[in-house]
C-alpha cells in the first residue's frame, strides 16, 4: 500500500485573501493550518492499489489530483475550473466507501447540507455501517430512521468538521474509533475523466449541497417514526440488545470484514427476531 507521509508537526498557516474571507471566513482557522500531505507522485500508485469504486471497471471514470500548496479543504473550484470532490484516503482504505456515493449516502449528506469532506470519519462510519446492515437484511436504508438515531454535531468553537452523535437511548453501534485525526491531512481531489459525467453535479451542472463545505448545515431532526419505520428501528436496536456474549457489533468490526463474515454474524443475531415473526414485515 502507498505509504502516507507523517503528519507530525505539519502546520502551515494559510492567510486568506479578501475574496476568500468572504467565502470561507466562517471556517475554524485551525482548518487552514492543515495542508494535505498527499503529493502528486503518490497518486498513480494510490489509484492502482486503493479500491476507489465498487466496480473495478469504473476506476477509469475518475482522475485523482493532489491539492495545491495553497489549497485547503473548504475551498471550492474556481469559476473557470472543473468541479471536483474532496476525499480522504481513509474513506476508501479504512471505511470501505466507494465512488459513486450511494443514493442513501447522498440523501443523508444533502438533507444535512454537509459536504462529504466536512464529515468526520466517525460520522462516515455510522453512515456506512447503518447502510450496510440494512442492506444485508434486505430493507432499504431509511433517511428518517438514520436521522431519528443520529444528530449532526458541530464541535465548537468555530465551524470545523462535522460528525453524528447518537441521541440518548437510541444507540445502534459503537464508534469506528474514539478519535481519528490523521485523515485531516490525507485529502486529495477527485475529478471526472474527460467525457465522463460527474455524479456530484445535477442535470444543469450545478454541484449538489454535499460537494463543498457549507456554513449553514441542516439541523434536520426526526422526533417520531411511522409504524414501519419504528419496526425497522426496533429491529436494529434488537441486534444490539441481543448481543449477549457477542461483542463485535461495532462500526469498525463491520467495516473491516467481508460480507460473508458479517453475514454469518448478523444472521446469528437475526434468529431472535425471526422467532418473534416480525422480520418479514420489513420486506
Amino acid at each position: 500500500m502507498v505509504k502516507k507521509k507523517s503528519c507530525q508537526n505539519v502546520r502551515v498557516p494559510r492567510v486568506l485573501f479578501v475574496a476568500e474571507r468572504e467565502l470561507y471566513g466562517w471556517v475554524d482557522e485551525e482548518i487552514f493550518t492543515q495542508p494535505s500531505v498527499v503529493e502528486a507522485d503518490m497518486l498513480p500508485n494510490l489509484h492502482r492499489e486503493m479500491r476507489l469504486t465498487a466496480d473495478r471497471a469504473a476506476e477509469g471514470d475518475f482522475v485523482l489530483e493532489a491539492a495545491g500548496p495553497s489549497d485547503r479543504l473548504p475551498f471550492r473550484a474556481q469559476e473557470d475550473r472543473t468541479h471536483f470532490l474532496w476525499v480522504y484516503i481513509e474513506l476508501f482504505t479504512r471505511l470501505g466507501v466507494c465512488l459513486p456515493f450511494t443514493e442513501f449516502q447522498r440523501e443523508v449528506l444533502s438533507r444535512c447540507r454537509v459536504a462529504a469532506s466536512q464529515l468526520q470519519l466517525n460520522g462516515w462510519g455510522f453512515l456506512h455501517t447503518f447502510e450496510r446492515v440494512c442492506l444485508h437484511f434486505g430493507f432499504r436504508p431509511s433517511l428518517r430512521v438514520f436521522l431519528y438515531t443520529y444528530q449532526l454535531h458541530a464541535p465548537p468553537p468555530g465551524k470545523g468538521f462535522m460528525s453524528f452523535h447518537t441521541y440518548q437511548g437510541r444507540k445502534l453501534f459503537d464508534s469506528f474509533e474514539e478519535s481519528i485525526q490523521e485523515f485531516k491531512w490525507h485529502y486529495f481531489k477527485v475529478l471526472p475523466f474527460p467525457g465522463k459525467r460527474s455524479f456530484w453535479l445535477d442535470d444543469e451542472g450545478t454541484p449538489f449541497p454535499w460537494v463543498y463545505w457549507n456554513a449553514e448545515v441542516g439541523d434536520y431532526r426526526i422526533t417520531t417514526l411511522d409504524p414501519l419505520e419504528t419496526l425497522a428501528f426496533e429491529f436494529l436496536q434488537s441486534l444490539l440488545a441481543g448481543l449477549g456474549k457477542k461483542s463485535n457489533f461495532k462500526c469498525r468490526w463491520i467495516l473491516d470484514h467481508s460480507d460473508t463474515v458479517i453475514g454469518v454474524f448478523l444472521d446469528s443475531l437475526r434468529k431472535d427476531m425471526e422467532k418473534q415473526n416480525r422480520f418479514d414485515r420489513l420486506m
